[in-house]
């Protein structure tokens, strides 16, 4: 039981000082922007959109299923020289997964099928990636940094595909997000069809906790996304 306290309150404390760590990280982004714009060699808006493959990573996920999804928003570019931009983005973003569940198997019945239930989990996120651009040459460069995530909403769509239990064969519940926090890291690739035009593939790994709040206890579950994006640059 004390080693059982002991780990969980040194979880707490890891989670506290990540929490801090990446709120730092984003004020001192946020400050450098603000503060060198100004001895930026270019500054150029641009809009992009494109897919999403999202999960769930960490305990308990066996089973789940990736999600396809969206994303569409805006970004500054930044570019201090010919090496090094930085790019400030502001998407919004449905992530998610989805899972399916076999009452013969929970219940110890029998193997099933697999097929009683399907359930989709969309998280709808405001997400605020902070990223370097490293160009490499005129076509290609590579994106990394911090990207902070605020949930807007939160749908679960359940599927009862035989009407089990009399259940209705299709159900909907939404809850607010309350703008809870996500954090973690991007990085990604992009490719220059021309002054206007690049497509970039990118993968976020989130790196708190989803279950945050507690209900989880020392469960764990982090979002994990790749995005393909269509990017155009104003002029």
């Amino acid at each position: 039981m004390f080693n059982h306290l002991s780990v969980t309150i040194a979880r707490t404390q890891g989670k506290k000082v990540l929490d801090q760590t990446f709120r730092s990280v984003c004020l001192v982004v946020v400050l450098s922007f603000f503060n060198s714009t100004s001895s930026a060699q270019e500054t150029r808006f641009g809009l992009k959109a494109g897919m999403n493959y999202s999960t769930i990573v960490g305990d308990l996920t066996e089973g789940v299923n990736p999600r396809f999804s969206g994303h569409f928003g805006g970004f500054v570019s930044v570019r201090y020289s010919r090496k090094f931009a930085l790019r400030p983005e502001l998407l919004y973003s449905s992530q998610g997964f989805q899972f399916n569940t076999d009452l013969a198997f929970i219940e110890g019945g029998g193997t099933g099928d697999g097929n009683d239930f399907k359930t989709a989990v969309q998280s709808n996120y405001l997400t605020v990636p902070l990223l370097g651009d490293f160009s490499l040459n005129d076509r290609f460069s590579l994106q990394f940094g911090p990207q902070f995530g605020f949930l807007l909403n939160e749908v679960t769509k359940l599927k009862n595909f035989e009407g089990v239990d009399g259940g209705a064969l299709d159900e909907k519940r939404s809850v607010n997000g309350d703008f809870e926090l996500d954090y973690g890291v991007a990085a990604g690739v992009s490719y220059h069809l021309n002054e206007e035009w690049a497509v970039s593939g990118r993968i976020y790994q989130g790196v708190r906790n989803r279950l945050n709040n507690g209900a989880g206890g020392d469960v764990q579950n982090f979002n994990t996304v790749f995005q393909v994006s269509l990017n155009y640059l104003f002029r």
